[in-house]
């Protein structure tokens, strides 16, 4: 068993306590004893996911600062290859992943870690994530100073604090050596820049960033404090996301709400305000050290020199220290993914020709860093046999997080378009002297830093025909660095199977010529009116692109995600309407926007229209007729049906009504409560005929996810409190997910058993 004292991030007592209990919580939920809604309240902030496979999850294991001991990485590899698939996968953020794990085996994989001084508690959840640094830290010859060990003290600070897990969101801290920012610190919940005033080393700190949905800089709280402030300013910028973070609104809880919600001057106020208190009060528990690496490691400990080593033949792709005659290797994962063997040959290498650490970096690759000059030749023969290569290629590098491979918020497929676009680029060669960066994230989610990309690819879904197009949103030129940061710009989206060809042309051996990409995505504004059969399946795929499976389990969750299609769809419409360059090319586009538009909240009602028809009708019965709609837009819909007809009826001078539709429709989606209700009131009241009971059994076999859940819900709402509904459900999605939405919505799920080859679902009407 690893000690505390061998390991660089030493976990605190209620870190081991929690580890140590998380085997009872498991036995419980097994036993059904805890529910499973109840369990993953408790599992996630464990760092424990369920996938998209039933009875599949997966452990994120934090590396502070992405740093690791070689026992620890063997550790790791030893447990992927005795309980899940004899491979891991390194995140953007600097974790490490086991995926493919029953949930019993789970247990096992934590004690393993825990016997390293490793965890996975904060992996995942409203808490305080991972805190990151620069992969090159202590190394790097740009530098200012070595910037892991206040990361790491800053890691053990806020962890020995429970309410460090209980926060409205998630918490992430980034630090960077330099203005280059290869940590991303000015996207960072709090970023910390290294610096110095007057000779002395210290950090400039910005706080409020995050990427995501709404992604946003952060802003400068502190333009100097010293490394034994970081924290101080650490844990005030905790108390202040704890006390005014929304808990209420999940999608609007992360901290850069906060500082959007009130403003930079009173968020600036509300700092000071924390800072103080706990400058006055004093820091609570055990203070970590901040701990100089180059006191432990030989490699790091000689003198620097900014100006590194002149090259040799033996360095190669090597990259130099910042301690002269010492060289980094830098290993290229495919996709951050690895095998169990060769994690423990890298391992080996670290320990036998490095300076005893491997390192994961925010690209998805390992590092060993400390390796000798002389030692150069033996390491690259060593790694030679290997899949994974050291770094040392032209071509840009294409970061990519696993989607709706395993991912349950992925909309679309990342990895396969990732070796789709590395494919292409390998058909010939290029000479790029700063290959840009290809990040791709499945959803909008970020997890593959798409917003700070060179080019950022964010999965999305797209109508065409009925059919859902998988697709991704173009964006471009980010730039991040203190006080420098931009956000990518968004140019629009293509399909999904278009893009690698689209790359392969826009970057050439001078770079990325963005005015020839601007072309190629307002080509693809408007979908031709055909297209290939194979550009409605995403890659790794066989099947037509879906959005089933996707949400935490949850058919709501599904809901949301197709209504936000139809919106995005309109939005596009009505856009690519106000640039038509005839009338006819503005009616189509008017007519689009106003289909999407009335087709979106159909699915709150349990109805999926396909034909222009059925699209109106569901619309006049469900909206228009209630009054949940304005009387006005039956003459929308009416031209609508006409120019869908026969193209013949304009829609010119309807765009005013089009986009007061469209609008109106995005009021009705922002008021659906967790029982997917209307909260804002009608246009106009009209009596609801169809209130009253309708039976208690309803047949939904044949029905899919997340249809099926809509139809319940809505049988369920004709009963009394204390009515009993039957569900009849097919096995598999179903039987799983209607259950689970109920208990989600407060519901009673009394049984599920099975009737030869479908379920029975029993649900107690509670509110």
């Amino acid at each position: 068993m690893m000690t505390p004292k061998e390991a660089l991030l030493r976990l605190p007592a209620a870190v081991v306590d929690d580890v140590q209990g998380y085997g009872d919580q498991v036995s419980r939920y097994l036993s059904g004893e805890t529910s499973a809604v109840v369990f993953r309240a408790y599992r996630v902030p464990m760092g424990v996911y369920e996938q998209r496979e039933s009875g599949k999850f997966m452990v994120r294991i934090r590396i502070g600062a992405g740093l690791a001991r070689p026992a620890q990485i063997r550790a790791i590899a030893d447990l992927a290859d005795q309980y899940s698939t004899g491979a891991v996968h390194v995140t953007t953020r600097q974790d490490i992943q086991i995926h493919q794990l029953r949930i019993e085996d789970t247990v096992k994989v934590m004690a393993g870690l825990l016997r390293v001084q490793l965890c996975s508690r904060g992996g995942g959840g409203n808490t305080v994530r991972n805190v990151s640094a620069c992969p090159r830290s202590g190394t790097c010859p740009r530098e200012h100073f070595d910037v892991a060990p206040s990361a790491i003290a800053t890691a053990e600070y806020l962890l020995q604090d429970r309410s460090s897990f209980n926060l409205p969101r998630k918490y992430k801290i980034a630090f960077s050596g330099c203005a280059d920012d290869c940590a991303y610190a000015a996207v960072a919940d709090l970023g910390l820049f290294a610096t110095a005033r007057d000779g002395v080393q210290g950090f400039k700190a910005y706080a409020g960033g995050g990427l995501g949905s709404n992604p946003r800089a952060g802003i400068l709280i502190e333009s100097f404090i010293t490394a034994a402030e970081v924290i101080e300013v650490a844990q005030a910028i905790k108390q202040l996301f704890d006390k005014h973070g929304d808990r209420k609104n999940k999608h609007k809880a992360r901290l850069r709400y906060v500082l959007s919600r009130v403003g930079d001057e009173e968020f600036l106020r509300l700092y000071r305000e924390e800072l103080d208190a706990v400058r006055a009060k004093g820091l609570e528990g055990d203070i970590p050290q901040i701990r100089p690496l180059a006191e432990e490691f030989d490699a790091l400990a000689g003198e620097r020199s900014c100006d590194g080593t002149s090259e040799t033949e033996e360095s190669g792709p090597f990259l130099k220290d910042g301690t002269p005659g010492f060289y980094t290797a830098e290993i290229n994962l495919p996709l951050g993914d690895i095998s169990c063997d060769e994690l423990r040959a890298v391992a080996d290498v670290a320990e036998s020709e490095g300076c005893n650490i491997v390192r994961t970096t925010q690209r998805q690759n390992l590092m060993i860093p400390g390796i000798a000059e002389s030692s150069l030749a033996g390491v690259k023969q060593a790694l030679a046999g290997l899949a994974v290569q050291i770094v040392d290629s032209r071509r840009p590098p294409v970061v990519a997080c696993t989607g709706a491979a395993t991912c349950k918020l992925g909309l679309c497929k990342p990895r396969g378009l990732a070796d789709a676009i590395s494919a292409a680029f390998a058909e010939e060669e290029l000479a790029l002297e700063k290959p840009p960066v290809i990040r791709i994230s499945g959803c909008p989610n970020s997890c593959a830093n798409h917003h700070i990309a060179d080019i950022g690819l964010e999965g999305r879904a797209r109508r065409h025909r009925e059919k859902l197009v998988p697709c991704y949103d173009i964006l471009v030129s980010a730039l991040v660095g203190d006080g420098q940061a931009r956000l990518a710009e968004r140019l629009g989206s293509i399909p999904a199977k278009k893009i690698p060809d689209v790359l392969r042309r826009v970057v050439t051996a001078k770079g990325l010529d963005v005015s020839h990409l601007r072309k190629e995505v307002k080509h693809w504004e408007v979908f031709p009116d055909e297209l290939p059969g194979d550009y409605y399946i995403d890659y790794d795929d066989t099947e037509a692109f879906s959005l089933a499976g996707r949400g935490p389990g949850e058919c709501g969750a599904g809901v949301m995600d197709v209504i936000k299609v139809d919106l995005a769809e309109a939005r596009a419409a009505l856009k690519g309407a106000a640039s038509a360059e005839n009338d006819e090319a503005q009616s189509g586009q008017l007519s689009r926007a106003a289909m999407a538009a009335m087709r979106a909240l159909s699915i709150v009602f349990g109805e999926e229209p396909r034909s222009a028809q059925e699209v109106a009708e569901t619309f006049t019965e469900f909206l228009l007729e209630p009054g949940w709609v304005s009387a006005d837009t039956a003459a929308v819909r009416d031209k609508v049906l006409a120019w869908e007809g026969d193209r013949v009826a304009s829609l010119v001078g309807f765009a005013d009504a089009v986009e007061a539709l469209v609008a109106r429709i995005e009021v009705l989606f922002d008021s659906l409560d967790a029982g997917l209700k209307f909260t804002v009131e009608p246009v106009t009241r009209v009596a609801d005929e169809r209130a009253g009971s309708a039976g208690h059994e309803v047949d939904l076999r044949g029905v899919a996810c997340p249809i099926n859940f809509v139809k319940a819900k809505l049988e369920m709402e004709k009963l009394n409190v204390g009515d009993i509904l039957e569900v009849l459900l097919d096995h598999g999605e179903p039987e799983r997910n209607v259950p689970a939405s109920f208990n989600e919505q407060g519901q009673e799920v009394l049984s599920v058993s099975d009737e030869e080859d479908y379920c029975r679902v029993r649900i107690k009407r509670s509110k």
